[in-house]
């Protein structure tokens, strides 16, 4: 059964392995020109494939995952 714990758990873990991801992006974006383009190409699929799924999931529900969400809070710059 589905807990706020194990949201918790879930989310965390994945934040742990992207910010993984983006340390390993950032030391190969340094090597070439050709794997810098790579790695953008992987990044974009990535945040294509993620905010699909919750656009077809919220759509699919007929609940908005990200309704509520104040961009502004989120402090991104």
């Amino acid at each position: 059964m589905a807990t706020i714990e194990l949201l918790r758990q879930k989310i965390h873990n994945a934040n742990q392995e992207l910010i993984e991801a983006i340390d390993i992006s950032i030391e190969l974006r340094r090597q070439s020109p050709q794997i810098k383009s790579e790695v953008v190409k992987i990044w974009e699929s990535f945040l294509g494939q993620f905010f699909g799924y919750i656009k077809q999931k919220s759509k699919a529900s007929k609940d908005n995952l990200l309704a509520g969400v104040s961009w502004a809070r989120l402090n991104l710059f």
